[in-house]
């Protein structure tokens, strides 16, 4: 691979998406230095403007200290990308027909634009619960299980708000942006690790959670409760019902919990943290139970993204979560500690499996190996 080549990132909406690739990219980047090849820039879209740049900061300061210039927020990938995202002010039907109606001419637009601004320098492209096809240089898709999936899953469940052939066309065009990829690396857990699991690519691997756990926090705190704000702009409403239960706040997101102590998630692994309240996005839960702390999630309503109702399911069936259903936070205490041998036993059987609990690694590693043994160079 010559100097100055790109990867790409191609991710779904809200914050752990965005955090979570760009964390890969960077882990790739180690592991491609170590076998021998220069660095890559990181090409990001940026779609959540000064608040994404801001957490951007946040999470990988050390990073922008040692390498300032390998990681590139690009406004107009991020403008295309964006017409495709759920938002939360509509319901999941709205955005799965506007999504139907719009992907293929962002993917369209994408790719022209990356070629344009990237050349023939792109390495390759990393994907997570990709919504648009990007098919201009070798792939690699890490996620935590297939969208074509959880929309086939959806179509006869009558929880689930959602036409049928509104279902049955975004499985399909799910599986056609899904099936394209040199390698598939799916997380466990992952949305169906509660179901026996079947691989649906003979290039897939199983992984540890797709996430680089914290090994400290910065100071020690009192005890308390951590919220954590989806990067969904509608759905923030959801965690006003953290403010009923009566105890400090610590939160990413003092702009929707203004009563709330602003402090990054690696509280969580100070041992002082009662529990997490959020939403069951997966930067949330592996977060949780890799910090040993239960996770306390809203309860799905019917017009939401199906990937959360399965989620939910998924986190309560492995015993890492409970719903919040008005309980007092006495009751909310005394019932997640009751989940902490769980979660403990869970994170060690992770470990016995695969050697780690560090997914980005672990994912990082596969994928640097295969694109150096096929010399897929520039």
């Amino acid at each position: 691979m010559a100097p100055h080549s790109y990867i790409i990132t191609n991710f779904a909406y809200g914050t752990g998406p965005y955090v979570r690739t760009t964390e890969l990219a960077l882990a790739v980047n180690d592991e491609l230095e170590r076998l021998g090849h220069p660095r890559s820039s990181i090409v990001v879209p940026l779609i959540y403007g000064e608040k994404q740049k801001r957490i951007m900061q946040e999470e990988f300061s050390l990073l922008f200290a040692k390498h300032p210039k390998e990681i590139i927020l690009d406004e107009t990938f991020g403008s295309h990308l964006k017409k495709t995202f759920y938002i939360g002010t509509d319901t999941y039907e709205t955005h799965l027909n506007a999504w139907a109606k719009n992907a293929e001419d962002a993917s369209k637009k994408l790719e022209k634009h990356i070629q344009d601004t990237y050349g023939n320098r792109i390495a390759m492209i990393l994907q997570r619960s990709p919504r648009v096809r990007i098919n201009i240089a070798p792939s690699y898709f890490a996620s935590f299980g297939y969208l074509s999936d959880i929309y086939e899953r959806s179509i006869d469940n009558t929880d689930i708000a959602i036409r049928k052939e509104t279902l049955l066309h975004a499985a399909e065009y799910a599986s056609s942006i899904e099936k394209e990829h040199l390698m598939h690396i799916i997380s466990t857990p992952g949305t169906f690790s509660w179901k026996h699991y079947s691989k649906k690519y003979a290039d897939e691997i199983l992984s540890p959670p797709l996430i680089s756990p914290y090994t400290h926090t910065e100071a020690p705190v009192e005890k308390g409760i951590f919220v954590n704000v989806t990067g969904i702009p509608g759905l923030a409403g959801l965690y006003k019902a953290a403010l009923e239960m009566e105890t400090h706040i610590y939160t990413n997101d003092t702009t929707t919990l203004p009563q709330g102590t602003k402090t990054p998630s690696s509280v969580m692994f100070s041992g002082n943290i009662l529990f997490q309240f959020a939403r069951t996005g997966w930067s949330s839960v592996w977060l949780s139970h890799l910090s040993g702390t239960p996770l306390v999630y809203p309860q799905w309503k019917h017009t939401d993204d199906p990937e959360i109702y399965f989620n939910n399911i998924c986190v309560k069936t492995l015993g890492l979560g409970i719903p919040y259903e008005g309980q007092h936070i006495d009751s909310l205490i005394k019932t997640t500690e009751t989940l902490r041998a769980t979660i403990k036993s869970y994170n060690a059987k992770i470990l016995d499996t695969f050697g780690t609990t560090n997914g980005t690694h672990y994912a990082a590693k596969k994928i640097a190996e295969h694109f150096a043994k096929n010399h897929l160079s520039l």
